[in-house]
């Protein structure tokens, strides 16, 4: 049913991303020129306690306790209660380092390289998070965090449909439904230590089609774009479906999205269709799926 590859396709929907300011910069931890271990994607689920779910609005860099963080840019540094933000020179990106004790003053100019903080007990990661002109992007798009090699393809665990929570048979669908996928993709190497390193991390692009039978294709449209901006947090529910869990110490989540919400099968003229299914990480690697639904 899934077929992990990268095409043509794949890599063009992976790099297209909006232009953005600012060059590639390296890690935040020491060597700054080796990839690090990432345990929590841009984009992720997240909701802790009574807080309202919302979108991870960085990256989660494994580090253990008491490891010096440093500046990927020059620029000055502003404190706040769980984090170290530094407003870079050239004034339109911010870069911020969370759950870190910090090194240096407020409003003190720093340089790239300078140690600015170290990670607070408990932690074992800082949240790395960057700002343009106050929007959060993703670290790890082409021209952010270097290096970052991604040879790994999404896994799609399963297609299907339902209305409310429960699920609905595909070879007979009628009136108003909503057309789901189960898929992750997992951190490259080298993989967050224990017990993190079962996480399961949200892709990059998911895009899928209605394909009637007998057809050679039929357009595709776009349910999750996480390439390069944070999504609203008003989005989410729109986004996660109910079946979603949050990774946890030594137990991975489960990441379900919505292709479509409440899909009107009369859009549609009676018959068979394939649901095709591609998914995409922030490198170009790709899964794809497909099941047959019938209509009518």
């Amino acid at each position: 049913m899934v077929l992990p590859r990268v095409s043509a396709l794949a890599v063009a929907l992976a790099f297209a991303l909006p232009a953005s300011a600012g060059a590639t910069y390296g890690w935040p931890l020491k060597p700054f020129d080796r990839q690090h271990p990432v345990r929590s994607f841009f984009d992720d689920p997240r909701q802790e306690g009574a807080e309202a779910a919302s979108f991870h609005f960085g990256i989660d860099i494994s580090a253990a306790d008491g490891t010096p963080v440093y500046a990927v840019a020059d620029g000055v540094v502003r404190l706040q209660p769980d984090a170290v933000a530094l407003v870079a020179d050239a004034g339109d990106r911010v870069f911020s380092y969370w759950h870190v004790e910090p090194l240096v003053a407020d409003q003190t100019h720093v340089t790239a390289g300078t140690a600015i903080g170290t990670v607070k007990p408990g932690f074992g990661h800082v949240h790395f998070a960057e700002l343009h002109g106050g929007t959060y992007v993703n670290p790890l798009r082409p021209g952010g965090i270097a290096p970052y090699v991604d040879s790994t393809s999404p896994t799609i665990v399963t297609l299907f449909a339902a209305v409310g929570t429960r699920k609905v048979d595909l070879g007979a669908i009628s009136g108003t439904v909503d057309l789901l996928v189960e898929t992750y993709d997992t951190p490259p190497a080298p993989l967050p230590p224990p017990p993190w390193n079962l996480t399961r991390v949200a892709p990059a692009l998911i895009r899928w089609r209605l394909v009637p039978e007998g057809a050679a294709g039929a357009p595709w449209h776009t349910a999750v774009d996480f390439r390069s901006y944070l999504a609203p947090r008003e989005k989410f529910s729109n986004v996660y479906a109910p079946w979603t869990t949050l990774n946890r110490p030594g137990r991975p989540g489960r990441l379900v999205y919505y292709l479509a919400r409440r899909w009107s099968a009369s859009r549609l003229p009676a018959g068979r269709y394939r649901l095709q299914v591609a998914v995409f990480d922030s490198q170009g690697n790709s899964a794809r799926a497909g099941i047959w639904l019938t209509t009518g």
